[in-house]
């Protein structure tokens, strides 16, 4: 494996990822996708076992892999983005928050937007119809926040990133938040927290939630009601005290 225009993809790049994690070579998210960060930490690892710094895991790479790897659930990205929470409590007005679609969702995005941007977020809508090209669009904004709303028959879940054996901490602490609120007497609504590996949350840099709802109609009905309940979760977001939602 080496890193290419597209990009290598699999759950071997996963498995790469998850191994040089736990060895506390940080290759980022684990999203099988061999990236920039793949490719770093692969290098890191072959200066520090006397391997040729090419960035190839090839036979002899692997073979070392197998040789130091510790049987670890502790990844060292998992660690770096609890750190990161743990350090950062930015007040709303300091967040870039970006609302992602992939179309037909123009109006309850703008309302979300609006609502953020009335308590002093900096937030903005895109949209693409094509879910990868989506996340590639919200990485290049910088932002601090990701929420990706769509209609979804039979579905009101807040998702969050969870896939090859490993689960974003911050993004389960934002599902959870913004769950919270939904359904709060307030607002009376009733979402479950899922974690998924998709696209628009796999391949998202920043902390990303994807909020599914059942129907255009209930989307018109309880736009309010939702942003009113993200526009909190944000400003509880900011204070810093929700790391207990991460293991509950």
């Amino acid at each position: 494996m080496y890193i290419r225009t597209p990009m290598i993809r699999g759950e071997d790049v996963a498995e790469l990822q998850n191994r040089l994690g736990s060895l506390g070579f940080d290759a980022g998210r684990v999203d099988g996708i061999f990236g920039p960060d793949t490719l770093k930490a692969l290098k890191d690892f072959q200066r520090n076992v006397g391997l040729p710094i090419d960035g190839i895991c090839g036979p002899t790479t692997v073979d070392e892999l197998l040789r130091v790897f510790r049987d670890s659930s502790t990844n060292v990205h998992s660690v770096k983005e609890l750190e990161i929470i743990r350090s950062q409590t930015p007040r709303i007005t300091e967040l870039n928050i970006v609302i992602t679609h992939q179309g037909f969702m123009g109006g309850p995005a703008e309302l979300l937007r609006s609502a953020l941007a009335f308590k002093g977020a900096r937030a903005q809508v895109i949209m693409h119809p094509d879910a990868s090209t989506l996340a590639n669009l919200a990485n290049a904004l910088k932002s601090d926040i990701c929420i990706h709303i769509e209609e979804q028959v039979g579905k009101q879940e807040i998702r969050f990133y969870q896939g090859f054996s490993y689960t974003s901490a911050s993004g389960l602490a934002l599902a959870k938040l913004i769950a919270k609120h939904m359904n709060s007497p307030e607002c009376g609504l009733d979402i479950k927290v899922v974690g998924l590996n998709v696209p628009v949350l796999r391949e998202t840099k920043m902390t990303a939630v994807s909020l599914s709802i059942q129907d255009a109609s209930f989307w018109v009905l309880n736009t309010p009601k939702t942003s009113f309940a993200i526009t909190r979760a944000m400003n509880e977001w900011t204070s810093g005290d929700f790391l207990h939602l991460i293991s509950t």
